[in-house]
């Protein structure tokens, strides 16, 4: 899930500036804050884990942002990291480093002498045996407040396991997590008075208020399969990003999944809640009767053997179009597990595809 960063001031980097983060809206947040940005604050979609725990995206106008990740533990653990979530962090992490945490939070019930909740933050590798630095323990309250933690790294942790993690089972509690920011080289954040704001690249204006996004639509991490098929990225002026993927499907297959692309799905899929797939599209060119493109799509798991649910098969014209479709789950697929797999091998076809929806729409 993405949020809105805390209102404020953007500051644009210099022109000619060397730009460190994937996109231009993190770039200039990574310039208005002190230190360097090494997460993207804009998710929410993170990994929850732990026996009983349950989590689920909310919106609250009350959290800058507007949104948040709520989780409740079912008891008080033996230790506080029974019950957790992680938030990536996308740098390595050297012994000597200062890494500074912000993020809001508010606690909605904890069965505590106060009430208020119990969070463990800690630095760490998200691997066995999960060493870390930074331990702090935090009472949170029933306001959206701001929480800091720093630390120096005494470790050399690498990016593809470093976290920051969120430890909750220090009581029976539901918690709500917004928006956070790490960053590296800094002792505090708050402390500087930074705030900033990055605008949502990622919600159309015909899918508010439609469900929560559980994908990260402006993501490049798609896989892409099969023969007889040329992916590229090309210019789409107008069209979120102001680029699309072609796809030149050369001869067609036998089954339409003989070639195509899978676009990961971050958050979780439960049995029994409604999806909303949406996708941007248009056919250049197709060998078809009607001219028109087939793309097929499903909702599946992104390994072996490609369980999934949710078959269909679209006939795409030659304008732009937003695709919508509503789709039951029939299995859940945990988190970070899922995948929208797009099938283009129907026919001998240009097909592009500009961003791909993927929305909750059991949550209102």
């Amino acid at each position: 899930m993405r949020a809105w960063i805390a209102a404020g001031l953007v500051i644009l980097p210099p022109s000619g500036a060397i730009a460190k983060q994937p996109t231009s809206e993190l770039q200039a947040l990574d310039d208005a804050l002190p230190g360097n940005l090494i997460n993207d604050p804009s998710r929410l979609d993170w990994a929850v884990v732990g026996t009983g725990v349950t989590s689920k995206p909310v919106k609250d106008s009350a959290s800058p942002g507007g949104g948040a990740l709520q989780i409740t533990s079912p008891r008080k653990g033996a230790t506080l990291y029974e019950v957790g979530t992680n938030a990536p962090i996308t740098a390595d992490i050297n012994p000597g480093q200062r890494v500074t945490v912000s993020f809001y939070a508010r606690t909605v019930k904890s069965e505590t002498p106060d009430g208020k909740g119990v969070f463990g933050v800690r630095f760490q590798q998200n691997a066995a045996p999960y060493p870390g630095f930074g331990d702090t323990t935090l009472s949170i309250g029933k306001e959206w407040q701001l929480y800091e933690v720093t630390a120096v790294a005494d470790r050399k942790i690498s990016k593809s396991v470093a976290v920051v993690g969120f430890q909750l089972s220090g009581a029976k509690q539901t918690v709500e997590i917004g928006q956070t920011i790490v960053v590296e080289g800094a002792a505090s954040i708050v402390a500087k008075g930074i705030v900033a704001r990055i605008p949502s690249p990622v919600m159309l204006p015909q899918l508010e208020g439609k469900g929560v996004l559980i994908n990260d639509p402006a993501a490049s991490d798609w896989t892409f399969y099969g023969q007889n098929i040329i992916h590229k990225i090309v210019p789409a002026k107008g069209m979120p990003g102001d680029s699309a993927m072609q796809f030149a499907v050369t001869a067609a297959g036998t089954n339409a999944y003989d070639s195509g692309a899978n676009v990961p799905i971050a958050g979780d899929i439960t049995e029994g809640s409604t999806l909303l797939v949406a996708i941007l599209a248009r056919t250049v060119s197709a060998d078809t009767p009607d001219g028109r493109g087939k793309l097929g799509l499903r909702v599946q798991q992104n390994a072996a053997p490609y369980a999934g649910f949710g078959e269909n098969m679209i006939s795409v014209g030659p304008n732009w179009q937003l695709l919508q479709l509503k789709t039951r789950a029939t299995m859940t697929i945990g988190t970070g597990k899922a995948a929208i797999g797009l099938h283009l091998a129907s026919a001998k076809q240009v097909i592009e595809i500009g961003r791909v929806y993927v929305l909750n729409a059991s949550v209102p």
